[in-house]
């Protein structure tokens, strides 16, 4: 990590909130026959991105600078999950 800044929230309950957010939004996709592999939310300075890491786990990248384009996030996760999955095959 080149440069990190932290920001106080008012929301204690904040990752929980969003932890159940996309619980629901998962289960909603699975009793449509959905299955969730990626979605991406922009909104005013935010922008959301969930997608598939490994065979078991997503990832969530949460973003308020408008110079971290949504497309080099994406970029940046395959290029970590190549990674990922090379030590899982060696393990």
């Amino acid at each position: 990590i080149a440069h990190a800044t932290r920001a106080r929230f008012g929301d204690d309950q904040r990752f929980e909130k969003v932890s159940n957010i996309i619980k629901h939004f998962k289960l909603s996709c699975a009793k449509s026959q959905h299955q969730l592999t990626s979605i991406q939310v922009c909104r005013n300075r935010t922008s959301v991105l969930i997608d598939a890491f490994t065979p078991t786990t997503y990832l969530m990248v949460v973003t308020s600078d408008p110079a971290a384009l949504p497309a080099t996030t994406q970029v940046n996760i395959q290029q970590a999950r190549a990674f990922f999955e090379q030590r899982i095959n060696l393990a």
